[in-house]
């Protein structure tokens, strides 16, 4: 997500999916598979590291180690588990920002 405010983007929250047509196109597809190995999933990883990485460079700040992974590990679970992709944003960004003391 890009943001108006460019005091915003000094601030290193991750952005989870800052391409919402294909979060969406994602999200409405099945999950064939138990675990994170099918292909939405992995898609969604993917594209959330992206995401992730992309906010960090653009703050000028490094990713902690384990950070992308897990929080877009937690993404994928999230929409697994019938969470809208809004749904596991807000979730996944808590979780991270608490485990790896980040602020808002």
């Amino acid at each position: 997500m890009v943001s108006a405010n460019p005091a915003s983007t000094l601030r290193p929250l991750p952005v989870l999916l800052s391409m919402a047509g294909s979060a969406l196109l994602l999200a409405g597809l099945p999950a064939r598979a138990q675990g994170l190995n099918n292909m939405r999933d992995q898609l969604i990883i993917h594209y959330c590291t992206q995401a992730v990485n992309a906010d960090f460079t653009k703050a000028g700040k490094p990713v902690p180690a384990g950070l992308a992974k897990d929080t877009c590990t937690c993404v994928a679970e999230q929409v697994n588990d019938r969470a809208t992709i809004a749904q596991a944003e807000t979730i996944c960004k808590q979780q991270a920002m608490g485990k790896y003391n980040l602020s808002p």
